[in-house]
């Protein structure tokens, strides 16, 4: 048991969390650099979310190691997410020789269901700086504007029927180079929608008991073109790092650029990218059930980011799965994005002005990519995290797609200090979850 948490707490830092290892390590920076100030600030709440008649602020910290007394500010401005100002106010601070000051700072709270960006600025005599955060106010109301296209569901039912008359012509080739610490490596072949060959990588240990079926760890890839690699668990998992069309070893004959990728044939609902990438998805749980080794009724679908995002859809879509893991998943309210400089919306604005084509024509046939309409049929339980500075999956855009779930019971994690990433703790509590609904003792 120890050894699996382990192995799979590893991994997903590895995996998903650069960005929040990088983040530790210009923290360490800054300590051995001794920094002549330490500015912090704490919401009341800690997950920085509050409803109708909560007190909103956050209690800070200062400590100035100069041997000189500070004098000046303490400020905030409060604006809507599209910087539209909604409130601001300051106070006087003076801060002694070598010493710690702590204050705090009262938001009023208009009840309007929302996040807020806050800047809060400390301009004293020898030091200015400026934290920003994010806050939500009764982020359970918030909805979209745009409902799913009336054909949705039988669009997707379509394109599982569609997949249906292809044969898979699975193909499991074992890679003895590959191999580690007795767990053994192969590569998966498959037939998948269009009659891609699409791939992935299946790790099983070695010594395992005759006719024991290993519950199933279906890690699905990222965004940007690497995908995902053999994955070791232990003695009692079986991992399938499965890589869609465009992705990873699935390259070969999908391969836009990184920028490319999300609009590759988006003009056309039925032959754009993501429709084939999703069916890839659901070709890997067909892999899985065909296998005599591998359990069907304990399978965890997981990933971040655009990882997330296939991990949503494709438990949306096929009941097989029985537990879902999703971080901070991409792809939610699209329409809702318009304006937005930050991506994916950059790579939409960008087509649409060097191909002519109409944002409104992409938006059309987005609405049947969009991760708010799969999410109203997910049924499976699921592990949920979102950070609120993340500006490629934005809080408002995530919480109109978590208000979408009515039928599935799920936990939420909120990270307000992180952008897109989140922190290795909730991998330990991920794996310990598993191991529990596997009864992996």
């Amino acid at each position: 048991m120890f050894k699996l948490k382990y192995i799979l707490a590893l991994f997903f830092c590895c995996l998903v969390v650069k960005g929040y290892a990088q983040h530790e390590e210009e923290e360490e920076a800054a300590e051995t650099n001794q920094p002549e100030f330490i500015f912090e600030a704490s919401p009341l709440k800690k997950e920085a979310i509050y409803k109708s008649g909560d007190k909103i602020g956050y209690d800070i910290k200062v400590v100035n190691t100069y041997d000189v007394v500070q004098e000046g500010t303490l400020s905030f401005l409060v604006t809507t997410m599209k910087n539209q100002q909604v409130s601001q106010n300051s106070m006087k601070v003076n801060i002694g020789k070598k010493s710690t000051a702590k204050f705090s700072i009262k938001v009023p709270n208009n009840n309007t269901a929302g996040f807020y960006k806050i800047q809060i600025m400390l301009n004293v005599t020898e030091y200015d700086d400026t934290l920003r955060k994010v806050f939500g106010i009764n982020t359970n109301e918030l909805k979209s504007n745009t409902p799913a296209p009336p054909d949705f569901n039988d669009f997707w039912a379509n394109a599982r029927a569609e997949l249906q008359n292809i044969k898979p012509n699975f193909k499991m080739t074992e890679q003895p180079d590959l191999e580690q610490n007795g767990i053994s490596v192969y590569l998966i072949e498959t037939k998948s929608l269009n009659n891609l060959t699409v791939r992935g990588w299946l790790t099983l240990p070695k010594k395992r008991k005759p006719n024991k079926k290993l519950p199933v760890w279906l890690v699905l890839p990222g965004y940007g073109g690497t995908g995902v690699k053999p994955i070791f668990g232990s003695d009692d998992l079986a991992v399938l790092a499965f890589n869609v069309r465009g992705q990873g070893n699935s390259r070969d004959v999908v391969h836009p650029t990184r920028e490319g990728y999300l609009t590759t044939d988006i003009e056309n609902k039925n032959r754009y990218i993501l429709r084939g990438a999703i069916m890839d998805c659901i070709r890997s749980v067909d892999f899985i059930c065909s296998r005599p080794e591998l359990d069907s009724t304990n399978i965890i679908c997981s990933g971040g980011s655009m990882g997330g995002y296939f991990s949503i859809v494709t438990c949306s879509l096929d009941s097989r799965i029985k537990l879902c893991s999703a971080n901070n998943p991409v792809f939610c309210d699209y329409r809702a994005l318009e304006g937005s400089a930050d991506w994916p919306m950059s790579s939409f604005a960008r087509y649409s002005k060097e191909r002519f084509v109409p944002l409104k024509k992409i938006f059309d046939n987005l609405d049947y990519y969009d991760l708010k309409n799969f999410a109203v049929n997910l049924r499976t339980r699921a592990l949920l995290a979102v950070s609120l500075l993340d500006n490629l999956a934005p809080p408002t855009n995530e919480f109109v797609m978590l208000n979408s779930i009515k039928q599935a019971e799920y936990k939420l994690f909120v990270y307000p200090d992180l952008a897109h990433e989140v922190p290795p703790p909730l991998f330990a509590y991920l794996s310990n979850w598993m191991m529990d609904e596997f009864g992996i003792f």
